[in-house]
């Protein structure tokens, strides 16, 4: 045993249940190596994403509760309300936990974690690979909406814990144990070894110092104290002498609740971990060892346990743990409404009057850039990763979010824009666009400084809010550690592996203009068709067919002299003649000849040709149209360029880097790599590129 795992030895992996085995037993006979490292990769990532969607459910309920209402903490309302809080928030913290534990997985596996702009949007949302209905046959829609009872059944939706037989799923689950059980059977089938989970080193991982699984905000009174005049802890009557902390030291099964990965057996304790905490199997209403903590569904209930209607009996789904008696007392509508904020339901800052909006959009930003500065934890040195945790996510979350949104939910919405006046601010958590990981912070920062600009001399603002925006740009700026320096080779998306890019040329975002082109410069539609030397979009080609992708124009219908600076996207946009991309629309015949079109707006689709891209129509439907065009070139042009240049070879050379674009331009040298987005027509999906539909 290495080092690394006996210091995350501990509970023994639970065995694989019969409907397990069987899986097992078919991705041994029937999927090869390379399909189970990717099925295993894309599953981890949605796995994250499901995580990270829960998140903002459970953080709009928290906010929405007053935990110190009037009366606090003689009554047993107030008492109520502070524990509703601290449950929630042991919830949002474990989820965080189960959040780390599948991004250290993945991380181990080679691949960077995907975290920003990855949240549901817009609300109600179901989550990423659900089954059409949920576990009560009904279609599921979580809205973003404030602490009720009814919030509390969808949360339970997605807390249900599997069956013991339960099928193993990925793409179509019901509950969220199905996922982590499918995971669980290519884990341990045949094709995947411990050497799989050291691609992406441990040291570098979310270390297990970052993880503590109470804090002051998941902690309630269980009786009262003497709150206008503190006793010293631990004293008689004092705060600490009536605390009851929400979550235990013990659920988890290896030492550390956070972990990092090195192995098959690490993974499968992180797996049971994130399982017996509320996402698995679990027919006991405990998830430690010592049945002091209650699973997130078990909590869930409890809660709803204690608010008027609720009946056992009633309970839509079946009784798997069996669900608690109704409380002895229950809470009215009536008394719950006094220790809420009133938030709408399912909010977007566009509706919210100028200001507010704002304001909404800047705490969407900040949440943002807390998942740019999560994913930027595996890109920082191991010895300084605990200060940047520090620096980053703690300062960030509960210093400057938190207060931020305390603050919000003391400003009424004015009754302007639909809303009713007795409705609050309430954070959104909308999926802003900040740019690109590199440019995020900027941007971040610019937001504020114009909230302060147009804002800081209203009495709504200008107190608390101003005060926590004006905190925002001394949070550390990550930039520099999504630049791809040379030294520094960078992981994209599932499956994408941009370091073999590095020292190649980036794709430049937009084209040539019209005025900078080179003397006899043609515009062609993609990597490996230009005409001569130092043609294309980085000028970086020492000769004809090795120029890095396109310098074609989209047609300005407005002003056709004056084509605009772009690549198009859609077929008859092209500009020029030889600027057709081909593949997505256009006849057959139009499709033999992409990049060799006639004239202006008679090109079928976008350029550059991405190497996803395949014909849809006539003799080389199914088959790439890089390749096709490369053929044209050859076919076609390259003889016309040998009759005004004779010294020039009888065939054209390879492409740039052949070993890697042997196919074209790839949409993660594209989009992950150089960081510009693509876009071509089609509602498919199937282009490689985004859908402009």
């Amino acid at each position: 045993m290495s080092e690394h795992d006996s210091r995350n030895a501990g509970l023994p992996v639970r065995p694989l249940t019969e409907a397990e085995q069987r899986l097992v037993r078919h991705i041994d006979e029937h999927w090869d190596r390379a399909r189970a490292l990717t099925e295993l990769r894309d599953g981890l990532q949605t796995a994250v994403e499901i995580e990270l969607a829960t998140v903002p459910l459970y953080l709009f309920a928290y906010y929405s509760i007053n935990r110190t209402p009037q009366g606090f903490p003689a009554t047993d309302l107030s008492r109520f309300a502070d524990q509703a809080g601290g449950i929630m928030m042991s919830v949002a913290v474990e989820e965080m936990l189960h959040l780390s534990l599948s991004s250290n997985m993945l991380f181990s596996l080679g691949v960077q974690p995907q975290l920003y702009l990855r949240s549901p949007s817009p609300y109600p949302t179901d989550l990423p690979g659900h089954a059409r209905l949920g576990p009560d046959s009904k279609p599921m829609a979580l809205p973003l909406a404030k602490f009720s009872s009814e919030q509390l059944w969808q949360f339970l939706e997605i807390e249900y814990p599997a069956a013991a037989d339960a099928p193993p799923e990925l793409n179509n689950w019901q509950t969220i144990g199905q996922i982590y059980s499918f995971l669980r059977c290519i884990i341990s089938s045949r094709h995947i070894t411990d050497d799989d989970f050291k691609a992406g080193r441990a040291p570098a991982q979310i270390q297990p110092s970052n993880y503590s699984p109470n804090n002051i905000d998941s902690v309630y009174p269980t009786a009262g104290f003497n709150y206008g005049c503190p006793v010293p802890a631990p004293v008689n009557g004092s705060a600490a002498a009536t605390a009851a902390y929400a979550s235990r030291g013990d659920s988890h099964a290896s030492r550390s609740a956070l972990m990092t990965i090195a192995s098959r057996e690490n993974a499968m304790q992180a797996i049971q971990t994130i399982d017996a905490e509320g996402e698995g199997f679990g027919p006991h209403k405990f998830d430690d060892l010592s049945h002091h903590e209650l699973s997130h569904y078990y909590k869930f209930l409890t809660l709803q346990s204690q608010l008027a209607g609720y009946d056992p009996k009633d309970e839509k789904l079946r009784n798997m743990p069996p669900p608690p008696p109704a409380a002895a007392r229950q809470f009215s509508r009536e008394e719950l409404a006094r220790i809420m904020f009133d938030f709408p339901d399912n909010p977007v800052a566009a509706a919210y009057p100028p200001g507010r909006r704002e304001l909404a959009d800047i705490v969407s930003g900040l949440y943002q850039y807390m998942l740019i500065m999560t994913e930027s934890i595996f890109l920082i040195e191991p010895s300084q990763q605990k200060l940047y945790f520090n620096q980053t996510l703690h300062r960030s979350m509960i210093w400057i979010l938190d207060k931020m949104i305390q603050a919000m939910r003391k400003v009424s919405l004015y009754g302007t824009d639909g809303y009713p006046s007795t409705l609050q601010l309430a954070p959104t958590f909308e999926n802003i666009n900040l740019g690109p990981r590199h440019q995020a912070f900027a941007t971040l920062v610019a937001m504020c400084n114009g909230m302060n600009a147009k804002y800081g001399s209203e009495s709504w603002y200008s107190s608390d809010a101003q005060y926590f925006v004006e905190m925002i740009p001394s949070l550390p700026e990550v930039s520099g550690l999504w630049q791809t320096p040379p030294d520094q080779p960078t992981l994209g998306k599932p499956g994408c592996d941009v370091s073999q890019y590095q020292g190649i040329p980036m794709f430049t975002e937009l084209p040539p203009a019209p005025g900078v082109l080179l003397a006899g410069e043609v515009r062609h539609a993609c990597m490996g068709l230009n005409q001569c030397k130092g043609q294309g979009r980085s000028r970086d080609n020492e000769c004809a067919g090795q120029g890095y992708c396109s310098t074609a124009l989209e047609f300005n219908f407005a002003d056709p002299a004056s084509p605009l600076i772009s690549d198009h996207t859609c077929r008859v946009q092209n500009a020029c003649a030889g600027q057709g991309g081909c593949g997505l629309y256009g006849t057959g015949h139009e499709q033999e000849a992409p990049g060799a079109n006639a004239c202006a707006t008679q090109g079928c689709c976008a350029t550059p040709i991405n190497a996803e891209r395949f014909s849809t129509d006539g003799r080389n439907r199914g088959k790439s149209v890089w390749l096709r065009a490369r053929e044209v070139f050859a076919e076609q042009t390259w003889p016309e360029l040998r009759k005004k240049n004779p010294s020039l070879p009888a065939q054209p050379p390879e492409p740039p880097h052949a070993e890697l674009f042997k196919y074209g331009p790839t949409i993660e040298w594209i989009q992950e790599y150089s960081g510009h987005g693509m876009t071509a027509c089609g509602a498919s999906g199937m282009s490689g590129a985004g859908s402009c539909s």
